[in-house]
């Protein structure tokens, strides 16, 4: 699944750094509003991020998932192309499609075992008792962003706010420690074969970074933080709602 997703991100930031070396590479070559006379967007910036993460969950039970609460947080990554449209010099409009991996993890409390699902149907000789239901959730996001920018800070470095949000497509779910783990054993007796988490997220977006030149070309590379807040409930069972936040440390090059 990496390799599918991660193959057409690098295609996109090829194109991304021909098509952003035309736009803005020298003054030589007409900008965005010349070539699309009815845009409002005086320029645009391509680049590519890679991202480490912390990924933690929220959680709300009752009744016979009172006895999971919410685990440790994880460290993953997000990477994928970025496009700024700017429509004017200090404000921007910031999208993408990033490759992000969130971590879900829940404590379980052994009376968990006692719920009826399980005394329908005990363990096997091939599961035993979980202390903790971990996840691996892979999605594809689109952010809707915008950048506001400072002027220079010190020599060269503005600094800028981001605000907006994203759109998440859920394009793989891993439950890690099978045999042991709480929420798969609990699927596979009421809902069989049936995926623990729903298909999308949506989260608030808001993030404070800084540009600075590479060189005497077009390339920046670009820094800062993200906090990520999820809206949506992302599970599937009844009497839990579990939301996902992230903090990402952002890092990359426009062109």
């Amino acid at each position: 699944m990496k390799k599918n997703v991660l193959l057409p991100l690098f295609i996109l930031l090829f194109i991304a750094k021909a098509q952003g070396q035309q736009w803005i590479g020298t003054s030589t070559y007409p900008t965005f509003s010349q070539m699309y006379p009815r845009s409002n967007f005086s320029s645009v910036a391509i680049g590519f991020k890679f991202s480490p993460v912390i990924s933690y969950a929220s959680l709300e039970s009752s009744k016979e998932m009172k006895d999971l609460s919410a685990g440790s947080s994880g460290l993953k990554m997000t990477l994928g192309p970025i496009v700024d449209f700017y429509f004017s010099e200090r404000y921007a409009f910031s999208t993408g499609l990033w490759y992000t991996v969130k971590a879900v993890n829940f404590d379980v409390n052994a009376n968990f075992y006692n719920n009826q699902a399980f005394v329908s149907a005990p363990l096997t000789t091939d599961e035993e008792k979980g202390s903790k239901a971990e996840f691996n959730l892979q999605y594809l996001q689109v952010p809707a962003t915008v950048k506001m920018f400072s002027s220079d800070i010190i020599n060269n470095l503005p600094l800028f706010l981001q605000f907006g949000g994203t759109f998440d497509l859920k394009i793989a779910e891993k439950p890690q420690n099978i045999a042991s783990n709480a929420l798969v054993q609990y699927r596979d007796r009421v809902a069989q074969g049936d995926k623990i988490f729903g298909l999308g997220d949506v989260n608030v977006l808001l993030g404070v970074g800084a540009e600075t030149p590479l060189g005497r070309g077009s390339e920046k590379l670009f820094f800062g933080i993200q906090y990520q807040r999820g809206l949506v409930e992302i599970n599937s069972f009844n009497n839990m709602i579990t939301k996902n936040n992230q903090f990402v440390f952002d890092l990359g090059i426009k062109f």
